[in-house]
């Protein structure tokens, strides 16, 4: 518990790092162009203190200000609309370089008639501007990386331009009981349950440099690129990490909605080809025969009455420490379309078990 605690918070820190020296390349590259317009226009320009005074003035206001944002409020903004996540922080931004034009390069017994004219000038106006684009950019690009996971840059990139093949690990989550769940909820509550659910298991899949491929009802499917999943197990460490998230919120879903969703997830891995289709609505998509047999995996985990289940070929090379983790071997199960039947095995944690919750208990 203590460990994944402070894995998440190195995350976190990672990615305030990066907002700072983004912000800090961002406003040496204002000052020189500001530098420049003023040496064309015959003014004078001190371009090296004024780099070094946007460097140091990014520098504090990215470990502030990003810091804020990833720790503070990221998880709140993420759940709005983008327009209005945007509009809540230019509010913010508003308030932060108002007070700073107004209150910090004067002495406190300065007239506030001179407060009033710093804050209506049009150094103000061009302050806030480039602080609230620069902040809306940030948004922007986090929103981008929530969008596609761990592999946003890739995307962004044109890294799947082309189709290219690659190893990766594949996880389908399907929800205990859905169609009896969603037969007493409704189908609005029934949403507003999923909306709560995958809300839930997506600091587990984040931290643990996953990508959620698809929803498609109650099923998520999510992804890892091999080397990224196996690492320290993150790939069946999401898994835990999600029943443990759910189990912590046990009381908001039993007041909300009468019940705790239990999930059951099927893992296999593979080689497989990735690349972009459509044009209006591009996508990145996965084909092969791990996916299916990934999906195939997950839909015998009731059969057999458990929670999780794992191809041998995956449990190989996962290398899961005993002292955490306990294995089970469940046979060579023949699955839907496999030609050859499947060595597949459960793996229960030493703390929290996969004991598999009956459809009756799930929905009382």
């Amino acid at each position: 518990m203590q460990d994944k605690g402070l894995g998440r918070t190195r995350l976190r820190l990672r990615r305030t790092f990066r907002i700072t020296a983004a912000w800090m390349a961002v406003g040496a590259i204002a000052a020189m162009l500001e530098g420049r317009v003023l040496e064309e226009n015959g003014l004078e320009a001190t371009l090296i203190p004024a780099i070094q005074q946007a460097l140091w003035r990014s520098l504090l206001a990215g470990l502030i200000g990003g810091g804020v944002y990833i720790f503070l409020l990221r998880d709140f903004l993420r759940r709005l609309p983008f327009m209005r996540a945007f509009a809540s922080m230019a509010a913010l931004v508003l308030l932060f370089v108002a007070t700073a034009q107004a209150l910090f390069p004067l002495p406190l017994d300065h007239p506030m008639a001179e407060v009033a004219r710093r804050l209506f000038s049009l150094s103000f106006l061009g302050r806030y501007l480039y602080w609230a684009l620069l902040m809306g950019g940030t948004m922007l690009m986090v929103r981008l990386n929530d969008q596609y996971g761990s592999g946003g840059l890739d995307y962004l990139t044109g890294r799947y331009a082309r189709p290219r093949g690659e190893m990766r690990i594949f996880m389908f989550l399907d929800m205990r009981s859905s169609t009896t769940i969603a037969e007493k909820l409704g189908h609005v509550k029934y949403f507003q349950l999923l909306n709560d659910v995958y809300a839930d298991i997506t600091d587990p899949v984040v931290y643990s440099s996953g990508t959620v491929y698809q929803y498609v009802g109650d099923e998520v499917s999510v992804t890892w690129q091999l080397r990224r999943g196996l690492k320290d197990q993150r790939c069946i460490r999401c898994f835990f990490d999600i029943k443990r998230k759910l189990a912590s919120r046990a009381r908001y879903y039993q007041d909300h909605y009468g019940l705790v969703p239990q999930f059951k997830a099927g893992f296999h891995y593979g080689e497989v080809t990735t690349g972009e289709v459509g044009l209006v609505k591009k996508e990145v998509i996965f084909s092969g025969d791990v996916v299916n047999t990934a999906a195939r995996i997950q839909n015998s985990c009731n059969a057999h009455d458990v929670d999780v289940l794992v191809s041998k070929e995956l449990l190989d090379i996962l290398r899961l420490p005993e002292d955490t983790y306990r294995t089970r071997h469940i046979g060579e199960i023949p699955l839907k379309g496999k030609r050859q039947e499947v060595s597949l095995w459960t793996i229960s944690h030493v703390r929290l078990g996969t004991e598999a919750v009956p459809s009756a208990d799930a929905v009382a």
